[in-house]
């Protein structure tokens, strides 16, 4: 049961066509949690649970868990919520590594990996598919089921081009491992692969390149090494396709909009990207995040305070707009660094570290399709979060941890009854908690859904504040309390009234997500409080981002006139 919750893991949440505001991903996330903590707690009720020792990359996680909880102490955030939220993905890390190295010591590694491999195919085949329909054009009839496409990536039922690239790469991996031990036969394999990498070229993701490329390097490197032992020839066979299937996908990437352009499928300019070298946008986040980080050397800036932080520090207006805003520097060791500092970065590169050297040193002993697919799986993910922050999204992460778990126990080792018990304890205790955060998340995330647009119009009407308005303030003061001020502080009309209010909402907001929206009306609140040179500053911040951003800050400031024409002065 354990392991066919922790497939559908792998699966089901990637397979959500619905990803509306006020959080796109909410759903996919939560349905993640909740089968891997379903999952975990029917392993915890397993008599083998107690004797496995927590896993030396978990202990890792468990340390960078307590030191964001000293944090959250220490420090006056302006949303204590960051730090519990982070708590508890690292906490489900922590809990599905566990799960992980429970699957291979109740089964064995190649079924582990067999099953695990076949839940993300099918997910992968089942979005390379929609993201094809999407492309092309989605029939009335599959609404419901295939995800519409924005702009001209397609991205099928995970509503972001590089995440779906990141899966559908995932499900690659595990094509080659399924075919090479002899689950999937040449046909399937053949057409499987063609889906693939035709849906890969679609979502015009170069990182793809790069994960194929991965591939074919670690099988050549396998293939070396068991020809050095005199062993079968498993490795050569994936080193081959492994090669193949790189080739293939850089002629895709040349021959699939062409094919497109000629017959004039698809929404015009997908072409006009990838051979485009990497914008000037995230080498500048890059630097600022190392700025941060020299600011703030041993603790950083605070989790999830990096975008109010770059703010400050002349955060670019090409990283910002009306309602979008980098919160990253999309780069999750440099975002590490600049909100956790050299101590909570150390931390987790010390756990991501002991995996791989305890990864690679079983794979070079085993010299498996099953290990070179973890290994493989696992490394696109590591990939990734150099290049953006998948591992921020919980389906990512607990596939991730997922597959790091079932090389992450070691053989043999116990931890003793007493430790057992204790072990069975925490567990439980952990999964209690994080089930009923999960339970308050959903509750809260529905009333978000429900009043964010009714209630924050109306959220400083006194006595005559709606019921939407009252429910929208008490979720100010829970679980998604910077989600809620945001949209109160979007809804908050452009008066003197509750002035106070609205400057404490604006000021914790602009530490969260310093949108074009959410600076123009800290502004203009500032130049009714008579602090007319800070609302200057960050006007004058507006006066450079996109002109279609330019248009928008200057209706909001016209809007703004037409209340107050003293505060908008020109």
């Amino acid at each position: 049961m354990s392991l066919l919750l922790a497939g559908a893991m792998c699966l089901l949440p990637f397979l959500i066509p619905y990803h509306q505001f006020p959080l796109r991903s909410f759903y996919p996330e939560w349905l993640a949690a909740a089968l891997g903590l379903a999952a975990f707690a029917a392993a915890l009720a397993s008599p083998r649970f107690p004797a496995l020792a927590l896993p030396v990359p978990a202990r890792w996680m468990i340390g960078f868990a307590a030191f964001l909880a000293v944090c959250a102490v220490a420090r006056d955030a302006a949303y204590p919520q960051m730090s519990l939220w982070a708590v508890v993905y690292v906490l489900y890390a922590v809990l599905m590594i566990w799960l992980g190295a429970c699957l291979v010591t109740a089964t064995s590694l190649e079924r582990t990996a067999g099953v695990l491999a076949a839940c993300i195919l099918a997910g992968a085949l089942a979005n390379a598919a929609a993201g094809v329909i999407q492309f092309y054009g989605r029939p009335v009839w599959l609404e419901d089921l295939v995800a519409d496409l924005h702009g001209i990536r397609a991205y099928g039922n995970i509503a972001q081009s590089s995440l779906y690239a990141n899966y559908l790469a995932l499900g690659t991996a595990a094509l080659l491992y399924l075919w090479a031990s002899g689950r999937a036969g040449g046909a399937l394999t053949g057409c499987a692969a063609a889906l693939l990498v035709w849906a890969i070229a679609l979502s015009d993701s170069r990182a793809a390149l790069l994960y194929v490329l991965w591939f074919a390097a670690l099988g050549a490197a396998s293939a070396r090494r068991q020809r050095e032992g005199g062993r079968g020839g498993d490795m050569r066979r994936l080193r081959g396709a492994a090669f193949a299937l790189a080739a293939a996908l850089l002629v895709a990437y040349v021959a699939v909009p062409w094919f497109n352009r000629e017959l004039g499928l698809g929404p015009a300019g997908v072409d006009d990207r990838v051979f485009n070298p990497l914008g000037d946008i995230r080498w500048q986040a890059w630097t600022l995040a190392l700025r941060l980080f020299a600011g703030a050397p041993i603790a950083g800036v605070g989790i999830g305070e990096f975008a109010g932080a770059a703010f400050e520090a002349g955060l670019p207006r090409e990283m910002t707009d009306k309602f979008e805003v980098w919160t990253s520097p999309h780069n999750q060791v440099l975002q590490l660094l600049a909100e956790t500092g050299a101590v909570g970065a150390a931390l987790v590169l010390a756990g991501v570290g002991a995996w791989c050297w305890q990864a690679w040193h079983r794979h070079r002993a085993a010299l498996q399709p099953a290990t070179w697919w973890i290994v493989a799986a696992t490394g696109v993910e590591l990939i990734h979060s150099l290049l953006e922050y998948p591992l921020w999204s919980a389906h990512f992460l607990g596939v991730t941890a997922l597959l790091m778990g079932t090389m992450a126990g070691v053989p043999g080792r116990t931890s003793g009854e007493g430790g057992a018990v204790l072990h069975r304890v925490a567990a439980a205790t952990a999964c209690a908690v994080m089930a009923g955060i999960l339970v308050l998340g959903l509750r809260d995330y529905w009333r978000l859904d429900l009043t964010r647009i009714t209630g924050a119009g109306s959220a400083l009407a006194g006595a005559t504040a709606t019921r939407e308005a009252e429910i929208l303030g008490r979720l100010g003061h829970g679980l998604l309390a910077p989600m809620a001020e945001f949209w109160l502080c979007i809804g908050a009309p452009l008066d003197r009234d509750n002035l106070a209010q609205k400057l404490r909402w604006s000021e914790r907001v602009m530490h969260y997500f310093p949108s074009n929206a959410i600076v123009g009306r800290r502004a203009f609140f500032l130049a009714l409080d008579g602090r007319e040179d800070e609302a200057g500053r960050l006007i004058d911040r507006l006066a450079r981002p996109s002109p279609e951003a330019l248009r928008e800050s200057v209706a909001l400031l016209q809007r703004a006139q037409r209340v107050d024409q003293a505060a908008i002065a020109p």
